[in-house]
């Protein structure tokens, strides 16, 4: 009877093990934090391998690393990850500082400067620099930016009452197309706007006139505060050992070990 007992209590014993490393396991695999992010090229994409990089990208994956946090990243259309936050389908995201997820979330220290405004085909000194200066113009927008709102505020009642000519793309790749086959001579845009110019329409001839600037930071949820605090002390220990340029950014000899380009036929997914 005590051998069957000792036999019971040893199998009995196995199992809460196997259990109790099966859970461990679990445990070890598990991201300490989700990113969400849009595909935006050269600052935020996934590459061909499939790895999330980018110039911002891959500062924020050194960022996680430097805070010893596992994390995982997860791109998405714009207005999917925006939703995926405040539902809580991932803890994070990246993307500009305009305010609008106070209610939910909170700004780590990490941010980098962004900077729109227009690429033009017009001849020097005639891109229009003030937001009414623009009537009488034709411009190119992208579906869903938000930042020529920012500038042009009555943007929308301009095109109704016909004072520009307003085109509205559906994404960016087509947006350059438009731009680069004279649709409009005017295309508002990122800095980094240049990167799709580059692989569709390399000989293109234009300027870039930039009229805004926004923070792209960090938002994290708000009952994720410990983990928030981890990546602002890693901010600033990157900042001491000088590893970060003035945009805060990875200084160029670490991006070059780091950044994967996005694939060449890059599509945005809708």
């Amino acid at each position: 009877m005590n051998r069957i007992n000792l036999r019971a209590l040893s199998s009995i014993s196995l199992l809460l093990f196997a259990s109790s490393y099966l859970v461990a396991s679990e445990n070890d695999s598990k991201p300490d934090l989700v990113i969400g992010s849009f595909p935006f090229p050269p600052l935020l994409h996934t590459a061909e391998g499939g790895e999330f990089s980018g110039t911002m990208g891959e500062t924020v994956k050194y960022l996680c690393a430097e805070a010893g946090l596992r994390c995982e990243f997860r791109v998405a259309p714009l207005a999917r990850v925006y939703k995926e936050i405040r539902n809580g389908k991932v803890d994070a995201l990246i993307t500009l500082d305009l305010g609008q997820f106070n209610d939910c979330c909170q700004l780590s220290l990490w941010h980098s400067p962004w900077s729109a405004g227009l690429f033009s085909s017009l001849p020097e000194g005639e891109t229009p620099s003030v937001p009414n200066a623009l009537l009488g113009h034709s411009l190119i927008i992208v579906n869903g930016m938000r930042s020529p709102y920012s500038f042009y505020p009555r943007l929308n009642q301009w095109a109704t009452d016909k004072k520009v000519n307003l085109s509205v793309a559906r994404d960016i790749p087509t947006s350059i197309k438009m731009f680069t086959r004279g649709r409009a001579p005017l295309l508002w845009g990122g800095e980094d706007f240049s990167w799709y110019i580059d692989k569709i329409e390399k000989d293109a001839r234009y300027s870039y006139h930039p009229l805004l600037t926004k923070n792209v930071a960090i938002w994290v949820r708000k009952d994720k505060r410990d983990l928030t605090a981890k990546l602002d002390r890693a901010f600033v220990s990157l900042l001491r050992r000088d590893e970060l340029n003035g945009q805060n950014l990875l200084k160029e000899s670490l991006m070059k070990q780091r950044y994967i380009d996005a694939p060449a036929d890059f599509k945005i997914e809708n």
